[in-house]
């Protein structure tokens, strides 16, 4: 699927909205793939920039999202829906700060 970078941080925040909402720690449960459809890695920003990393609007911004102290990566390794919920928000933010 082709997205603009538009299209790729708005889908990413619509997802992560629902991460940070209900604690979720798996992003393929999110029902907004029945209307995007599958995307790399279950991820917008990667399916815009399937061809170079450094295209990501994250990675252009914050830097790689899999550094260990990413709140990305932090949400990835976290049990719980508090400690999810608290690294998807954190996550959530920054992609906020790409719509800017």
């Amino acid at each position: 699927m082709e997205l603009t970078r538009e299209e790729a941080v708005d889908i990413s925040v619509e997802l992560w909205t629902w991460l940070a909402e209900t604690g979720e720690s798996h992003k393929s449960k999110w029902e907004g793939w029945n209307k995007y459809g599958e995307m790399e890695l279950d991820c917008p920003l990667c399916e815009y920039s399937t061809r170079c990393e450094s295209d990501c609007p994250y990675h252009l911004k914050f830097g790689s999202c899999m550094t260990p102290d990413s709140p990305f990566e932090r949400w990835t390794h976290s049990s719980g829906t508090k400690v999810c919920k608290k690294y998807a928000k954190l996550f959530l933010e920054q992609l906020k700060e790409l719509l800017k």
